[in-house]
């Protein structure tokens, strides 16, 4: 009888420290791992701010860079009085946030009559990012360079000098020097790129240009760059080199 007393408290007992522990856990309320988000990185690309071309436009004039006669037109309106001051051929292009124009196909040439400027002009105002469309009397003279100025982080600013058009990145004819420059700079630039004797002797039929504005104009960018800190890049392509003087066509400035 006693072992079975026995048998019983040693079972009580268990029953009582398994009670024990399950009022125990019921208690103690076990933690919770909070479920945190992973948000995915993405990757965004740099702002690039650009200077409206009418304020780039108006900047290479004071500082005596000729550029070719032009208007900015957001309707058929506007369109018809700039061609009648400008006159046929004009070439148009987009005008807006669009970096580089011949991208997005929006660069039309040779326009010569009032039905295919509308046509034109309602094709350009579709392209995305197009504000308003660029007109321009059309240069059928002269050799395409580029003159151009960037801030390199490492030589601070410099100007450039090479073959222009589209073909600018693919020929990489080019010459650089670093800010400020004298002429004798410019000059030795000039001599450097591998066009200046096709220039200078005249290709197909054309006149030799006249190195002299082309030699002003490398000079003007360099004050250019000195005297605006805030511009990042700018590139006059193409500047057209005739035989009488330099006139820009197109310009692009980038800002910091």
């Amino acid at each position: 009888m006693f072992k079975l007393f026995k048998k019983k408290v040693k079972r009580s007992r268990k029953i009582r420290k398994r009670e024990k522990v399950i009022k125990h856990i019921k208690k103690v309320k076990p933690k919770i791992i909070p479920k945190v988000k992973i948000q995915k990185r993405i990757e965004t690309k740099p702002v690039i701010e650009k200077m409206s071309e009418d304020k780039a436009f108006d900047l290479l004039k004071r500082y005596r860079i000729q550029v070719s006669p032009f208007a900015f037109c957001k309707n058929e309106k506007d369109l018809i009085l700039s061609i009648k001051k400008i006159g046929f051929p004009c070439v148009m292009k987009v005008s807006g946030d669009i970096i580089h124009k011949t991208e997005v196909n929006g660069v039309r040439l040779n326009i010569r009559t009032e039905e295919e400027a509308k046509r034109n002009f309602n094709e350009l105002m579709k392209i995305k990012g197009c504000k308003k469309v660029l007109v321009q009397r059309m240069i059928t003279e002269g050799y395409e360079i580029i003159v151009g100025g960037k801030k390199d982080p490492q030589f601070g600013r410099i100007v450039a000098l090479g073959s222009g058009g589209i073909l600018t990145e693919f020929l990489k004819d080019v010459s650089f020097r670093v800010c400020p420059l004298s002429r004798n700079d410019a000059e030795e630039m000039f001599k450097e790129v591998k066009f200046s004797d096709l220039i200078l002797k005249g290709f197909r039929g054309q006149k030799p240009a006249d190195v002299n504005s082309i030699i002003e104009v490398i000079l003007s960018v360099s004050r250019i760059m000195e005297n605006n800190q805030n511009i990042k890049e700018l590139d006059i392509n193409p500047l057209f080199a005739t035989s009488a003087k330099a006139i820009a066509a197109d310009v692009r400035i980038i800002l910091e």
